[in-house]
């Protein structure tokens, strides 16, 4: 193969796997890695070191993610383009660990979706944890297509993206050699049925899914604020909860049960100590609707002893210490809040990665929609059971939190009968990405089958039902007021019992390739000695 063709195939399959996150047709996803793969055969079948792997694959990953989330360098270039080459680079070296499996160990093109499908599910774990681009999100422009996932999670679609990848590959491979047609026939009529069934089987669940009706009413405030010159420079935090009534006000009924505003909608909320001005203000304005609760998307600080102050503890002008976090608080009448701190920060502009040890690098970061830098980690997974007489139980969801299935199915195993997602999508400007991360929401729907309401600062906010499928929604960037009505459901998915458990096999194998391979090269090394 001609070097020219072999930077050619890497590069035109790593823009197909984009197009996908850009509503193209599934088709792009399903033979996106047949280039790279064929590459990788040649190089192996010219006996070539497989670090020489590296440059094709790389060019592969990266265009893929720079296509995808080229949005991140529009936001701060120097760290958007750091993740995009973290990422591409970690991409491409176990696409390479593939290839010295699968050569000194006699492995398939096969061993590729396992150890890609190991790679992901640690990819949302840890503190360079980046999901956006798992495979299975792709096919996300599609909801009918994926209503299986409430049996495997969004895994279970990379793994489908992989195997029907692989098989496409192993029939052309077979199409080079004449003397394998029956081999070819028995491979085509299996990439047929691999690739017909889930989707025949998905239009079959999404026909036939009967929605519980036990409706909530809900409220969405969507203030429709620029993050970075509205938000949190040009109004005041008073302002901005005004704001928030005066939009309640208008659309508030005897049928409203719950109003919802987005992330950060408030801003420098004390949670400890004496009452908060803003705090009192929220609580006086719920106060007036016994019977209603508020869910308020806000920035908290909350005081630390200096016995307690960890890396992200900052010292007050008095020389006390507190923490800030990402919050959502709950309001009803004549009561405290229920709090919710996120868990899942976004790297770059929440947090650090490995915070306890660059934590000096905060000062570094950009101020992407009124907060940045140091924030403390919530605790983990906590719902709201509502005091109110309808006694939902709801399941907060912060932002990027959303693009997590296991922490959202958890919120479900924990009781959650409806999630609440809560994003400032502003940030992204009108890149597009705001209907990726608004798909993220809708597969949590299937996977969980729980109703979403999800507020959003400048949109878009929406409600998505159990299927996935939108509802009603608002448009992008403009003020507005959203009346859903959600169903609550009690149902628990096989993924919300089981969670990842495809990640979490592949891993097993994974392992066991590893120790395989460990094995082979000490064996080798000892036969080399002894001759």
């Amino acid at each position: 193969m001609s070097d020219q063709k072999r930077w050619i195939l890497p590069l035109s399959g790593g823009i197909l796997a984009s197009l996908a996150w850009w509503g193209a047709p599934v088709i792009v996803l399903l033979i996106c890695f047949v280039p790279l793969l064929i590459v990788e055969d040649d190089v192996s079948r010219q006996n070539e070191h497989p670090v020489s792997l590296l440059p094709f694959s790389f060019a592969f990953f990266f265009f893929w993610n720079l296509i995808v989330c080229w949005w991140m360098a529009r936001i701060h270039l120097a760290g958007g383009l750091a993740v995009i080459f973290i990422n591409a680079v970690l991409m491409s070296l176990v696409f390479m660990l593939f290839s010295v499996i699968k050569r000194k160990t006699g492995g398939t093109a096969f061993s590729f979706v396992v150890l890609w499908t190991a790679f992901e599910f640690l990819h949302y774990h840890g503190d360079l944890s980046w999901p956006w681009l798992s495979l299975g999100n792709g096919l996300a422009g599609n909801i009918k297509l994926i209503q299986w996932y409430e049996y495997t999670g969004t895994t279970g679609g990379s793994l489908w993206v992989l195997v029907v990848n692989t098989m496409v590959f192993s029939i052309i491979k077979s199409l080079q050699m004449p003397y394998r047609r029956k081999r070819i026939i028995i491979l085509a009529s299996l990439l047929l049925l691999i690739t017909a069934l889930p989707a025949a089987f998905s239009y079959y669940l999404y026909h036939s899914y009967i929605i519980r009706k036990d409706p909530v009413e809900f409220l969405i405030i969507q203030p429709g604020l620029d993050p970075y010159e509205d938000k949190f420079s040009g109004k005041s935090n008073e302002g901005r909860a005004d704001q928030m009534f005066a939009l309640a006000g208008k659309k508030i009924s005897n049928d409203t049960r719950y109003i919802i505003s987005p992330e950060t909608a408030v801003d420098s909320i004390w949670i400890t100590g004496p009452p908060d001005p803003v705090n009192q203000k929220i609580q006086d304005f719920i106060n007036n609707y016994p019977g209603k609760g508020m869910l308020v998307g806000a920035t908290t600080f909350s005081s630390v002893p200096r016995k307690g102050k960890t890396f992200t503890s900052r010292v007050d002008d008095d020389g006390t210490f507190y923490d800030i976090y990402n919050s959502a608080l709950l309001f009803v009448a004549e009561r405290p809040p229920e709090v919710y701190h996120k868990h899942y920060l976004a790297n770059g502009v929440e947090q650090v990665p490995f915070q306890s040890v660059l934590g000096f690098m905060d000062r570094l970061f950009v101020d992407a929609g009124g907060i940045s830098g140091g924030l403390k980690k919530g605790p983990g997974r906590e719902v709201f059971k509502s005091p109110l007489s309808d006694s939902t139980v709801i399941g907060p969801l912060i932002c990027f939190e959303s693009a997590y299935g296991e922490y959202a199915a958890g919120l479900t195993a924990m009781g959650a009968e409806i999630l609440v997602i809560i994003s400032n999508d502003g940030w992204f400007k009108n890149t597009g990405a705001y209907r990726q991360h608004l798909r993220l929401s809708q597969i949590r729907a299937v996977e969980t089958r729980r109703s979403v309401v999800r507020a959003a600062n400048t949109g878009i906010s929406c409600h998505i039902a159990a299927t996935g499928q939108i509802t009603e929604q608002t448009d992008w960037w403009e003020e507005a007021v959203l009346e859903v009505t959600a169903n609550k459901n009690d149902r628990i998915t096989i993924f919300t019992v089981y969670g990842d458990y495809p990640g979490r096999i592949s891993l097993f194998f994974s392992g066991l390739m590893l120790l395989n391979l460990l094995a082979v090269t000490i064996l080798r090394r000892k036969t080399y000695k002894r001759l």
